[in-house]
């Protein structure tokens, strides 16, 4: 038995935290799991962000079957460790980007990945999805401030959230990606109740390759990453990306006030 887990998402549910710790343990995990994470998956993630970009084209969803196979082919099927693959981009691009339709395509594109597992690894094939999600509130704060610090959106919460892209709540799109990948298992787990387990929102993903107690307790355990590091940074970005400076300006002027709040919140009372 091949036992494949698949967390593809969702961006902004804590997903960087969950491999910059996966990073972290590597040597620890070797001898028990098999991890590839974004760097692992490039051409397979420039594929599903392609057709998520043009969901009517067939070539981009092509790509995705294409180098699904490739990656799955390099698994030696004789190894008994489990895989965990991570990265939230083969669900596509952040939801909100440059006004891509949200996750519109996560469905299909499971699909897709599922029919190459099975194809290379056949009934000895125990495939899981995960999704870690996010309270819809929090999770809209929290797309619109990527956004906002990587791109020159000029929206404002309000107008950000109103947008039909991101309606969906993301449990839908969990339930749609279910019923396109059956018999495969999918599962999730709000950031929300994920957080309070002692691995964080890596611990679902644990729980599903059934990694050792022991080996658990060993990991070496980093604190959230790529979170917003200071209340009210989000309207400074929203006037600064509104204003007249140039983009080259505009990412320089970014970047300063990002490291003189993270230095802030680095020296800031505990």
């Amino acid at each position: 038995m091949t036992r494949v887990v698949i967390h593809a998402g969702f961006h902004k549910t804590g997903t960087s935290s969950v491999q910059s710790t996966l990073r972290a343990n590597r040597g620890l995990l070797e001898p028990h799991l098999r991890v590839y994470l974004k760097e692992d998956l490039e051409a397979l993630t420039e594929a599903t962000r392609a057709h998520c970009a043009a969901p009517e084209e067939q070539e981009p969803l092509n790509a995705v079957g294409r180098y699904a196979l490739r990656f799955f082919r390099r698994i030696d099927r004789q190894d008994p460790r489990p895989l965990l693959i991570s990265s939230e981009d083969l669900s596509g691009h952040l939801p909100g980007r440059r006004r891509h339709p949200g996750y519109h395509a996560a469905p299909r594109i499971m699909s897709v990945i599922a029919e190459n597992a099975r194809h290379r690894f056949g009934e000895a094939l125990e495939l899981s999805f995960f999704f870690s999600t996010r309270e819809q509130d929090s999770w809209l704060h929290s797309t619109w401030w990527q956004n906002l610090r990587s791109t020159r959106i000029i929206d404002d919460l309000d107008l950000y959230a109103a947008r039909p892209e991101l309606a969906a709540p993301l449990s839908q799109t969990v339930e749609a990606v279910a019923r396109q990948v059956a018999p495969a298992r999918v599962l999730s787990e709000p950031l929300e109740q994920s957080r309070t387990r002692r691995e964080g929102p890596l611990a679902p993903l644990l729980d599903l390759v059934a990694l050792d107690p022991g080996i658990r307790a060993r990991l070496t355990l980093l604190p959230p990453v790529n979170a917003q590091p200071v209340a009210g940074l989000d309207e400074v970005f929203l006037a600064l990306n509104r204003s007249g400076l140039d983009d080259e300006d505009l990412r320089d002027a970014k970047k300063i006030l990002r490291k003189i709040a993270n230095r802030g919140t680095e020296t800031g009372p505990s």
